[in-house]
């Protein structure tokens, strides 16, 4: 053997021998990779959906606001009229309601009666640029051809010239006029007068209207009640006159202002009521005011709050039962609207329960982007808030909305 034979040998002997070819099928290939395609897709959905509820996130707190009972025994509170205060002040205002009732009665005897119309009338001179006097007792020619003297004296302004050299009369305030003759005849609706003295020009340019009606001219007999009937139909008519303008003030009375029996005062015009008429059947009328004295809701409530509750001051507070409570003058108040105090006292008695408003936009705002664990201790800091607890969309969202009208605060 040569010796090129046996080292071709050797080499061929030392090489490992070429492994078998492995076949792998193309359709396992494709779908490992739809596999990976299929979670790739999912897990990609997922992050998606995480991301998407983190920015989208709605949240919704349910909150139970405290409750406390209390109970007063004659406190006193003093009110300033609100003219004197400023609006953050406890303060009172009043309300007057007028109003009349008209029933009909039957009269049981007949009566000479006699009376002459009376009424107001305006005076106006366009006569002279000077002021002209007219005199208690002045007498006047109604434009229904009847006589009536002025009941006091006036002074009429005289005429000024506008821009467009128009004459303007002057005017006086509404004077009272009272007929001369009794009698139907002289009322009226509404009349023109003149005065009687006077002629020419002087009695074209300085002259009167009525402001108003002119009535109560009466003559001849009537049907009345009698002296025994009229103590009872009396009362009658102002409980029924009473009723109405309670009825009619509560009905005026604006929500945030509040008022209790004891600060109504009732003033009965009993003058003008006239029992008489024409015939057996006849119309009684009667007119009554109410003077009522209102609190502002909101602040006596706070107010009340402040007397009762020693411990913590809450900035907004509400007592359900606040009517119910029973309020009284200290001292005493005028009924007439035109002498008003500065300041008034009232007494309070009566128990309830102040309810803690929670600051529900102050909630949300300590809210905003916080940790959801951190909820609890949030909520600790508002003294109002007896409990709460929170629902958050998604629930897996990690932190609270980051904008307030995402977070709605319900109240249970």
């Amino acid at each position: 053997m040569k010796l090129y034979d046996v080292i071709r040998k050797g080499q061929t002997e030392e090489q490992p021998p070429t492994p078998p070819h492995t076949f792998v099928p193309t359709e396992l290939v494709h779908k490992k990779r739809k596999h990976l395609l299929f979670f790739g897709i999912i897990l990609a959905a997922l992050v998606a959906l995480y991301i998407a509820g983190l920015n989208l996130n709605r949240a919704t707190i349910f909150i139970k606001e405290r409750s406390i009972p209390f109970s007063l025994e004659k406190t006193v509170i003093e009110l300033p009229h609100e003219i004197q205060s400023d609006s953050e002040r406890l303060s009172f205002q009043t309300m007057t309601v007028t109003t009349d009732i008209k029933r009909e009665i039957f009269g049981s005897e007949l009566t000479q009666v006699t009376g002459k119309a009376k009424g107001t009338a305006v005076f106006f001179n366009e006569y002279s640029k000077t002021a002209q006097t007219i005199k208690t007792g002045t007498s006047l020619t109604g434009s229904n051809g009847k006589k009536y003297t002025t009941q006091q004296t006036i002074n009429i302004p005289g005429y000024t010239i506008d821009a467009k050299k128009k004459k303007i009369p002057g005017t006086t305030s509404a004077v009272s006029v009272i007929a001369v003759e009794t009698g139907s005849g002289s009322n009226s609706e509404g009349l023109s007068f003149t005065v009687t003295s006077f002629s020419g020009t002087k009695k074209t340019q300085l002259y009167a209207r009525s402001a108003g009606a002119l009535s109560g001219g009466e003559a001849g007999m009537r049907h009345t009640v009698s002296d025994a009937e009229r103590p009872a139909l009396m009362e009658s008519l102002k409980t029924q006159l009473t009723e109405r303008l309670k009825r009619e003030t509560r009905a005026q009375i604006p929500e945030h202002l509040i008022t209790y029996p004891d600060l109504q005062f009732v003033s009965i015009d009993t003058d003008s009521l006239k029992l008489e008429g024409e015939g057996i059947k006849f119309a009684a009328q009667i007119k009554g005011t109410m003077v009522s004295y209102l609190i502002p809701r909101k602040l006596f409530e706070s107010a009340i709050a402040k007397e009762v509750l020693s411990d913590k001051e809450y900035k907004t507070v509400s007592i359900p039962g606040l009517a119910s409570l029973t309020v009284t003058p200290e001292s005493a108040i005028p009924a007439n609207p035109q002498t008003l105090p500065e300041v008034i006292s009232i007494r309070i008695s009566g128990s309830g329960t102040i309810i803690t408003k929670a600051p529900i936009s102050t909630v949300q705002e300590s809210l905003l982007g916080s940790k959801r664990r951190s909820f609890d201790s949030i909520m600790g800091t508002f003294p109002e808030i007896a409990g709460a607890r929170f629902r958050l969309f998604p629930f897996w969202s990690p932190f609270f909305p980051k904008q307030d009208k995402h977070i709605k605060v319900n109240i249970e």
